[in-house]
């Protein structure tokens, strides 16, 4: 069916949209070192309109602005937006644009580990969707025969609707695509551009996607296109009269030539390419340039907006109405607690799916916990010369675990922060939410790690001071791991980069790992005890191990001094010696986590704010 068949059977009291955007622009600063910064726009004076049941295509060069003013349009960009963006004549706010409409990003966001049906139903929980309605979105996708499929397993075009599945089940009224076949053939990018024209007719809704070289049949499923240009609109009309417009001002479409490719040679940048072929296209379009300097590209764009609207609202009726009733209706998104089931569910499901990384590091913890066994199996605990070497053994199991516990941190939080940010900008649910389910499952990971590392060399080195002191030990650890693991967390949401998180927390664990007791005495420099949750650890594991040592056997015959019990040992370290200073520590260093946590989740907001939902 014709789209002007289609509109000619709407009903009169059919909800319809109407989004218009007026004279957007974003200017950005130039910087220069020893003069005021020159104002630069990535996007200038951009007006249009589009209404229910128009498939858009932005159309232009990579660097042209399509994303930019595509984000400016749907009112999900950080950066500051000058221009008005109005639905059915109504001025909204960027929650109430989020409420009213979709955003399918470029690439593909979600957990692979997850089956479709698993994804869908995760995002209809946190949006209050019924089942009835994720099953019908999932027919009407034609995902039905992959839902049980893993994400991780589906082809190019697959992952591209299970994109779009997720926001179509709040049922938008507009929906926003960026790049929505890129990486896909011809066959595949064709059948995802019949499924948003699909959409967008049947379901009444308004679609406009970026796109950069679509083929002739992909072209005709545009209703109107908008060509950009070093962020200005060259064109910006229905598909149909593209070719009138650009003949008017003599630039006639060739014979056999895919319209697509001529409007796209007439916007792409030719300046920025030295070779000769390409001098034909550049006078070509330098003659563009003459016969539409800025004022008059202004203007036309100014008067196709105003006919467009014109047009468009013959189509109407666009009620105010529609858009208030919408905005009023109950939002049902999941509360806070039911956020946190659900995120940890799903961070339980993609845990367990991937569990040869768990069995790779678990690997990596026996390899080293049998390595530093092997350097202290014939260590005879009761002998004065075997001191330095428990103390040497015990320091350096509570810096490994630390170390290893709190290093694994880094990757993850990098690697899903753009799923965070993605989830996060479109209101599924609270920051906060997504950062408590992040340190509880790291809660686990940490009592498993640090009772297998210190159990292995217990059982190994001659440690003989019972099974109560082992618990003691793996506790302490345990603790202290889960210290670094917040440390890794702040370094991560501070920088936002997995390198510099990784550069600062060298530097910050090795000045700890200095102030630990073992390279720094603290009856000389008392003051390091607080300064190095290391020390903590350290004290409280030789504590609990020297506790249970009543004699150490003395040589005579040496002239050294004789540390006859375990007490006198840790005195001589500076250490406390009961298990009040454990119980202490434990205070100190869960005080700790509680705060440091509570620093990185506010740099983390900071982040995601500063940086961007997409």
């Amino acid at each position: 069916m014709e789209l002007r068949d289609h509109l000619s059977r709407i009903k009169p009291n059919e909800s319809n949209v109407l989004l218009e955007w007026k004279s957007l622009s974003i200017r950005v600063g130039r910087r220069k070192l020893w003069s005021r910064s020159e104002p630069n726009y990535i996007l200038k004076n951009a007006s249009g309109a589009i209404r229910s049941g128009d498939l858009v295509a932005v159309m232009g060069a990579s660097g042209a602005g399509k994303t930019t003013l595509l984000a400016a349009i749907s009112m999900r960009l950080v950066a500051e937006v000058h221009g008005n963006v109005l639905i059915n004549g109504l001025y909204v706010s960027q929650t109430q644009m989020k409420r009213l409409s979709g955003f399918v990003p470029q690439f593909e966001i979600a957990v692979q580990s997850l089956t479709v049906r698993e994804h869908l139903s995760f995002v209809s929980q946190l949006k209050g969707v019924q089942n009835h309605r994720m099953n019908q979105v999932i027919k009407e996708l034609q995902l039905d025969k992959c839902e049980d499929t893993r994400i991780s397993n589906l082809s190019g075009g697959e992952r591209k609707k299970v994109n779009l599945a997720g926001e179509l089940l709040t049922e938008p009224d507009i929906l926003f695509c960026d790049e929505p076949t890129t990486g896909l053939d011809s066959f595949s990018a064709l059948a995802v551009l019949k499924t948003l024209r699909k959409i967008a007719l049947k379901g009444r809704k308004a679609v406009i996607c970026t796109i950069h070289h679509p083929t002739s049949d992909a072209f005709q499923c545009f209703t109107d296109i908008v060509l950009v240009r070093k962020g200005e609109i060259y064109y910006q009309g229905p598909t149909e009269e593209a070719r009138t417009f650009f003949e008017s001002i003599h630039f006639p479409l060739p014979i056999n030539c895919n319209p697509a490719d001529h409007y796209f040679k007439l916007v792409c940048d030719y300046s920025q390419i030295d070779h000769v072929e390409n001098d034909h296209h550049l006078q070509q379009q330098q003659a563009l340039e003459r016969e539409t300097d800025s004022k008059t590209r202004y203007e036309i764009v100014r008067k196709c907006h105003m006919e467009n609207i014109g047009k468009k609202c013959l189509m109407g009726p666009y009620h105010q109405n529609d858009v208030i009733d919408k905005l009023c209706r109950d939002n049902h998104h999941a509360c806070w607690p039911s956020q946190l089931q659900l995120l940890l569910r799903r961070g339980v499901i993609d845990s367990v799916r991937n569990i040869r990384q768990h069995v790779i590091v678990t690997l990596l913890f026996l390899i080293t916990s049998i390595t530093i066994s092997a350097l202290y199996f014939h260590v005879t605990p009761t002998s004065q010369t075997a001191i330095q070497d428990i103390r040497g053994a015990l320091f350096l199991m509570v810096c490994e675990l630390i170390y290893t516990i709190s290093y694994a941190v880094f990757y993850v939080f990098s690697y899903e922060m753009p799923l965070l940010r993605r989830e996060v900008g479109e209101q599924m649910y609270r920051l906060s939410a997504y950062y408590v389910h992040k340190a509880l499952l790291t809660v686990p990971k940490a009592i498993f790690h640090s009772y297998l590392f210190i159990g292995i060399i217990y059982g190994f080195v001659q440690f003989s001071t019972g099974f109560a002191t082992y618990v003691g030990m793996a506790a302490v650890c345990t603790v202290a791991s889960l210290l670094g693991v917040s440390y890794g967390y702040l370094f991560t949401c501070i920088t936002g980069s997995l390198e510099m998180s990784l550069e600062a927390a060298n530097l910050i664990f090795l000045l700890y790992n200095l102030l630990g007791g073992l390279y720094l005495n603290v009856v000389a420099f008392p003051v390091s005890k607080y300064l190095s949750f290391f020390f903590f650890a350290s004290e409280g594991v030789s504590i609990y191990y020297w506790q249970g040592v009543q004699n150490i056997t003395c040589d005579e015959g040496r002239n050294v001094t004789c540390l006859r019990n375990g007490e006198a040992v840790l005195q001589d370290y500076g250490y406390g010696t009961s298990l009040d200073t454990v119980y202490f520590n434990y205070l100190v260093m869960a005080a700790e986590i509680l705060v440091i946590h509570f620093a990185a989740y506010l740099c983390l907001r900071r982040f995601v704010r500063r940086v961007g939902f997409y």
